[in-house]
């Protein structure tokens, strides 16, 4: 399900049926949990093996948690990783886009349940940086969306906004966007060129690039298999691992 970051600001009606859409969770989450079972101690794995490993599991629920890392770093291979195991078990995710770069027949050929994922765009415009209140938009749509207890995943891609966009936005918006999720079963997730924020008991994971792998030697018609990089989680580099991920070709 696909809507436009600008359509919830300009049309009272798409925001309204969103809201109810939440509010009557006429969306099916996955099933509910067995009597007694508290959901946030369990945390939502990455699909990428060497990852969840690193992060005893995966993401933590109810916290604000970020992957960021400059172009090709894999952040992008993570994140749809992500997704197509959270979808694949039957659960919801949710994708806030400000910059209209998410790919869904990409996502398709990674595996993703497309029909499981609320994607919220933003136009983009001519140029790399987003409409001047699309960002704004954006924190208050994730908002909406993580409070609402219904997604497993919500994701909301910074990729490409330059840092003098982001500090436009309120100081306390990331500390907002903490309290909101924290008595849900949600893992909030912002992704980044750089740092930008994780809440007290989030993670935070820099990627970087260890090198590329191409199906065939140097020369027309090749194409990008995959890419080898490093996670590293902890304020000081204190864990890291070796990850391949494997290019998709819609």
């Amino acid at each position: 399900m696909a809507t436009t970051l600008s359509s919830l600001r300009t049309c009272p009606a798409t925001k309204a049926a969103l809201e109810t859409l939440l509010r009557e969770r006429k969306l099916q989450a996955e099933a509910p949990p067995l009597r007694g079972e508290d959901r946030r101690l369990r945390r939502v794995p990455t699909g990428q093996a060497e990852v969840d490993r690193l992060l005893e599991g995966g993401f933590p629920r109810g916290h604000l948690s970020e992957v960021h890392g400059p172009v090709s770093s894999g952040r992008t291979g993570l994140v749809l990783a992500l997704l197509a195991r959270t979808t694949r078990a039957g659960a919801l995710a949710a994708l806030v886009d400000p910059l209209d770069r998410f790919d869904p027949a990409s996502a398709g050929a990674a595996g993703i349940a497309l029909a499981r994922v609320l994607w919220l765009r933003g136009p983009r415009g001519g140029g790399e940086e987003p409409r001047p209140r699309a960002l704004a938009e954006a924190t208050v749509a994730v908002a909406t969306l993580a409070g609402s207890g219904l997604f497993e995943v919500v994701i909301l891609d910074l990729a490409g906004v330059a840092d003098g966009e982001r500090a436009r936005l309120p100081a306390t918006t990331w500390v907002r966007l903490q309290r909101t999720v924290e008595e849900t079963e949600t893992v909030l997730l912002l992704v980044a060129g750089r740092h930008v924020a994780s809440g007290p008991g989030g993670i935070s994971l820099a990627l970087a690039r260890t090198g590329l792998r191409w199906s065939a030697p140097p020369g027309p018609g090749r194409l990008l298999a995959g890419l080898g990089a490093r996670v590293i989680t902890g304020r000081h580099a204190s864990r890291s691992a070796e990850v391949a991920f494997t290019a998709s070709y819609a």
